[in-house]
C-alpha cells in the first residue's frame, strides 16, 4: 500500500487483528460475529481489517458472543486510543502525510532493520548530524522550522527506548561511504560516529559497516527500512525513500524481495561492527 490519510491507523489495525484472534479463538465464523453486531459480513471483515472503527456500543455484544466479557475494559481503552491523535500531529506544519501514517506503525514495531547507503538512518542520527542534514534537505526553512523538524525526529527516536512494552530490536547496515560523507563537518561526524558506537553498546542494537572495498549486489539501492511486529498481527512493512517522500509497502512480493536482500547483505563477511570501524579522517583529526 502507499501511505495515505485514508488508510487505517496502526492502532486500528492492531485492534482489528485482536478482534479477529478473539473470534477465531471462540470458534465463531465471520457471519456469526456479524450477526451478533447486526452488521453485514463485509462490514465485519472491514472491522477486523481496521478499516472500520468499532463503536463503543458494539463492544459488549461482540465480546459476549466470544465469551470474553471480562475483556470489555481493555477493548474500550483500545477503542479510545484509536480515536486519539498521535503525538506527532502537533508537528503538522513539518509532517508529511506518509510519515504521519508510518510513525504509528513504526512505534509498534518489534524489529527494525535498516540499510543506509548515503546518509545515517534518521532513527540513528545524533542531534547535530540531524540538524545539519535537515538544513541541507530544507534550504528554504528558517531556524524555527528546522528546530520543529528536529523535535519531531527526536520524538520519533524515543520509540527505540519506549518503556511501554518491549522496545524494538534494531539491526542496521551502514555503507562506509555514509560515514565518510561529512554532513556538518568533522566535529559533527565525530559526534555522530560516537553516537552510533554508543547505541551499538546498548542491548538490542546491532550496527555494522560495509567497507568501501566490498562489492555486493544484495542492496545496491536507496535507503531501506523494514519493520516487523510480534506477535505477527500485521504483515511486515518496508519503507522506501523516493525523491518526493517515501513509499510504504506491505505487498508480500515486495517485502520478500527486500527481506532476502537484507538477509544476503547481513551475511557479507567483510562487514564489521561500528565499534571496530575507524575513518581515516578521524585518525588525522586526532593525530
Amino acid at each position: 500500500m502507499s501511505a495515505g490519510r485514508s488508510e487505517p491507523t496502526a492502532t486500528q489495525l492492531f485492534l482489528g487483528a485482536r478482534l479477529r484472534r478473539m473470534r477465531e479463538a471462540a470458534g465463531r465464523s465471520m457471519a456469526e460475529a456479524a450477526s451478533a453486531l447486526r452488521i453485514s459480513s463485509v462490514a465485519m471483515r472491514r472491522l477486523e481489517s481496521g478499516h472500520l472503527m468499532l463503536e463503543p456500543a458494539q463492544i459488549a455484544p461482540l465480546l459476549a458472543a466470544y465469551g470474553r466479557a471480562e475483556a470489555a475494559d481493555e477493548i474500550q481503552d483500545e477503542v479510545a486510543r484509536a480515536r486519539c491523535p498521535g503525538w506527532w500531529e502537533r508537528y503538522r506544519e513539518v509532517l508529511p502525510d506518509w510519515l504521519a501514517d508510518y510513525l504509528a506503525l513504526e512505534e509498534h514495531a518489534q524489529i527494525i532493520r535498516l540499510y543506509a547507503p548515503s546518509t545515517v538512518p534518521e532513527l540513528l542520527q545524533s542531534p547535530g548530524y540531524a540538524k545539519a542534514l535537515l538544513r541541507i534537505q530544507h534550504p528554504d526553512d528558517g531556524a524555527r522550522l528546522i528546530n520543529r523538524r528536529l523535535e519531531l525526529l527526536i520524538g520519533r527516536q524515543a520509540a527505540l527506548r519506549r518503556t511501554a512494552g518491549r522496545p524494538p530490536s534494531v539491526w542496521a547496515l551502514v555503507e562506509e561511504a555514509t560515514l565518510r560523507r561529512q554532513v556538518g563537518g568533522p566535529a559533527v561526524m565525530r559526534d555522530q560516529i560516537e553516537h552510533l558506537r554508543g547505541l551499538a553498546a546498548e542491548s538490542g542494537f546491532t550496527i555494522s559497516v560495509m567497507p568501501l572495498h566490498t562489492a555486493h549486489a544484495a542492496l545496491l539501492c536507496g535507503p531501506v527500512q523494514m519493520v516487523r511486529y510480534q506477535p505477527a498481527d500485521l504483515a511486515d512493512r518496508v519503507l522506501l525513500r523516493t525523491l518526493d517522500g517515501a513509499e510504504v509497502s506491505d505487498r508480500p512480493d515486495v517485502v520478500r524481495q527486500y527481506l532476502m536482500a537484507l538477509d544476503s547483505a547481513a551475511s557479507v563477511r567483510d562487514s564489521l561492527p561500528i565499534t571496530e570501524w575507524i575513518a581515516n579522517w578521524e585518525e588525522r583529526a586526532v593525530a
